[in-house]
């Protein structure tokens, strides 16, 4: 049952690698925080830092007036809403004035049905998809795309400032979503097309740092190449920054909105193969470096 008798006005659905520290940041910059997640360690290390945590959206207490949700994927995000134990099952968690800020990436179709659902219930939803990584997340370091009512927004504003540096106002609920799946559309591309060029070049002999270097210097430069290859790859540091399996999702996602529209990414598509045969070879939870190693298992070479 949710708790009438707290005081938290802010609760964090989603104690993972991004909301455990938006939640600490949060806490720290604002007080009055509540997390939710229902993996029994992740509430231990909220705790842990001096928070209160509980299970359930259902168990969130009553005084809650904003929702930050940093879940994985849409089933995940409307069970945490509309399920049978999600926020709406209680009386009083969703009400007039109240606002859902949703920060993980689930698509800009996903976002419109929650808003239309919500604001039958007197609740605001605000589109706040993130940018950067978890160690941005640590940092307070975030970068947001923010869409939605505007007063909404400038109302809950000082709030972004605990978790972000930088956050981009796009308009109207949805858009920021959209641009969000275009950015990871691109970058998730980019990324495979990096590791299998630099693997056929390791192949035929030429030096990794050599590649890179040349290639910053024209046309071809990227975040990837000045980024993921020399950082992650060239060291086999393929710790999660941004994984395998969260980019796939976003692929996914994106692939779902353009056949929804009749729109080919044929690029995309081909792309989004090499994802799948990563999570298949086992790279699913390692950083989207890991596209390196499929590249570098047809090339028959290892980027160093």
């Amino acid at each position: 049952m949710s708790n009438t008798l707290a005081t938290e006005t802010i609760a964090v659905i989603g104690l993972g690698a991004m909301g455990l520290p938006v939640a600490r940041n949060l806490a720290v910059g604002e007080g009055g925080v509540v997390g939710c997640d229902l993996d029994p360690g992740r509430r231990t290390r909220f705790e842990e830092d001096g928070g209160r945590a509980v299970t359930l959206p259902r168990d969130l207490p009553t005084s809650v007036k904003t929702f930050f949700v940093l879940l994985p994927n849409p089933a995940i995000t409307e069970a945490a809403i509309f399920g049978p134990d999600g926020l709406a099952s209680t009386p009083g968690l969703l009400s007039e004035g109240k606002v859902v800020v949703n920060l993980g990436t689930i698509g800009p179709d996903a976002v419109l049905d929650l808003g239309k659902r919500l604001a039958e219930l007197g609740t605001s939803i605000l589109d706040l998809p993130m940018g950067k990584s978890s160690a941005a997340a640590e940092a307070g370091e975030l970068s947001l795309l923010a869409a939605g009512d505007e007063q909404i927004f400038s109302a809950i504003r000082p709030l972004l400032d605990h978790i972000s540096t930088e956050v981009v106002f796009c308009g109207e609920l949805g858009l920021a979503s959209t641009i969000k799946i275009v950015n990871n559309l691109v970058s998730s591309t980019i990324a495979d097309v990096v590791a299998q060029a630099l693997a056929l070049g390791a192949a035929s002999g030429a030096p990794l740092d050599l590649m890179i270097k040349s290639l910053s210097a024209t046309g071809a430069d990227n975040w990837h190449l000045r980024n993921t290859f020399p950082n992650k790859v060239a060291h086999r540091d393929f710790a999660p920054g941004f994984s395998v399996d969260l980019a796939t999702k976003d692929m996914r996602i994106g692939l779902e909105m353009a056949a929804k529209r009749s729109i080919p990414l044929p690029t995309v598509s081909q792309s989004y193969q090499r994802y799948l045969q990563a999570q298949q070879d086992g790279y699913g939870q390692e950083d989207w470096g890991a596209l390196a190693k499929v590249a570098e298992k047809s090339a028959g070479t290892e980027l160093r």
